[in-house]
């Protein structure tokens, strides 16, 4: 079969490069360029129960990729703004490269890497990329640089570019080794479990004033990005796509489309991993697993600061269900909220006092694109997304909300303290001792309750989630008095 090889691709320099290519990785640069649309069409083929789905998938690639070259052109008018063309390129190139380690580590490590039951085919995959990815930043960082300052010499607006560019970066500079040892990193952060989990992670130079009615005519405060209001003319949501990505505008009845010239948070949201995004799946059942995705993400998207953090649990069915008190939700906002002495010396839990939140938690229905059925997901919203939180931190946090999750009625409870809290972020006091240990229970029997964790790991778990609630509100106590 003949691989889709463009016009824009005829120079010298170009055909050189294309030439050097075995018939596989000029497979594996078309399935790149592709994206999301591979993924999307292969599950209409295998839908439809075509009676030879492999064979029309494959004689389907190269009309998709003329169709992708049409439209996967930069405007000249865009092309024009040097500075913002500059600042969006190397997002492309670093998401081509993250995609390309996935496919070479899928050949290499398929086995070794392989998803768990029900989640994210790919997720392993990812991790393991992103962990050569952050290891080798400055290298990254330069050899982006590079292409970002050919290309804008040459003038070249066309995606398909970008593409064999960045696996020509890959097949020269990424070493086996290397790879091993990303792989060994992975399977060395797992540590087990059983309950669904998910994650969405928000980022943005502006913070909580990348949503609309604060950015609105005032995206040119983000110097460098202008507040994500040319995502889509970068098609950044399509070279994205392995990770979830997406512009969270905050307009509601627009959610997933674009809205001209209004910018928002650049979004990975890890549990939506197709285009259209009527699925959803979970990323894994491992709290360590989950915690050093989240950390390598944050380490990979250098260029935009992270904001904030939805984790997603799945729900376990029970009949006793205990009724969340207030001292839990002040003890879930001691151990991931956003607590800080203003300039003006005032105690505050930002996510509420901004008027960040609109639910500290909230329950929905995921279609799983698995089941086609769909599963109840608690989805708690009030998380700081912080660079500086260790990886036994995010694990331990992870745990405390799937424990709590498992043992607390929130769907019917979940906005019953909206109003308390909104008045306790203003004016943090210390949580009542008898809360915390109340707290405490409920989080080691919804920990207790999950047949694949060891008696020990939960031991030390809850001793580390005391230590942080004692320390936090020591830190509270020590500020008011």
């Amino acid at each position: 079969m003949a691989f889709f090889f463009p016009n824009e691709a005829q120079r010298p320099h170009y055909r050189q490069l294309y030439g050097r290519l075995s018939a596989v990785e000029r497979g594996m640069v078309l399935r790149e360029f592709i994206g999301v649309t591979y993924r999307r069409r292969f599950h209409f083929f295998r839908r439809n129960r075509y009676a030879h789905p492999q064979q029309a998938f494959k004689h389907n690639l190269n009309e998709a990729a003329r169709r992708q070259h049409r439209r996967f052109c930069i405007s000249r008018r865009i092309w024009r703004k040097k500075s913002i063309t500059r600042a969006y390129l190397p997002l492309i190139f670093r998401h081509y490269i993250l995609g390309f380690l996935v496919q070479r580590l899928r050949k290499q490590y398929g086995d070794q890497l392989a998803a768990e039951p029900g989640c994210y085919p790919d997720a392993p995959l990812v991790l393991a990329a992103l962990e050569w990815l952050v290891a080798h930043e400055s290298l990254v960082d330069a050899l982006v640089a590079e292409q970002v300052d050919q290309v804008m010499e040459e003038g070249s607006r066309h995606l398909y570019l970008y593409c064999l560019r960045a696996y020509v970066v890959v097949r020269s500079w990424v070493k086996d080794d290397e790879l091993a040892e990303a792989v060994d990193r992975t399977l060395a952060c797992c540590s087990g479990g059983s309950v669904a989990l998910g994650a969405e992670l928000e980022f943005s130079n502006l913070g909580h004033r990348a949503a609309f009615e604060h950015s609105f005519g005032r995206h040119r405060q983000d110097a460098q990005f202008h507040n994500f209001i040319y995502f889509h003319q970068f098609f950044l949501g399509d070279v994205t796509w392995r990770l979830g990505g997406y512009l969270d505008h905050h307009v509601r009845l627009r959610r997933y489309l674009p809205v001209p010239w209004i910018g928002g948070f650049f979004e990975y949201n890890l549990v939506r991993m197709d285009y259209p995004r009527n699925f959803s799946m979970p990323l894994t059942r491992d709290a360590g697993f989950l915690a050093r995705y989240i950390r390598q993400v944050m380490a990979f998207n250098l260029q935009v600061a992270p904001h904030s953090l939805h984790l997603n649990v799945e729900c376990v069915p029970s009949d006793s269900l205990q009724v969340p008190e207030f001292g839990d939700y002040l003890c879930l906002l001691l151990l991931g909220g956003d607590l800080v002495v203003t300039e003006d010396g005032q105690v505050q839990e930002r996510r509420f006092a901004r008027n960040e939140l609109i639910k500290m938690i909230q329950q929905r229905d995921h279609l799983s694109l698995f089941d086609d059925q769909r599963h109840r997901v608690s989805e708690f919203a009030f998380l700081r997304l912080k660079r500086d939180r260790s990886h036994e931190d995010w694990q331990m946090l992870i745990l405390v909300l799937a424990g709590f999750n498992r043992v607390s009625d929130l769907e019917r409870y979940c906005l019953e303290a909206q109003g308390e809290l909104l008045h306790w972020a203003h004016q943090p006091k210390p949580v009542a001792q008898e809360s915390i240990q109340s707290f405490l229970v409920k989080v080691e029997a919804g920990l207790r309750a999950d047949a694949f964790l060891s008696e020990s790991f939960i031991g030390a778990q809850l001793d580390r989630v005391q230590h942080q609630l004692v320390e936090k509100n020591n830190w509270l106590n020590d500020l008011i008095t």
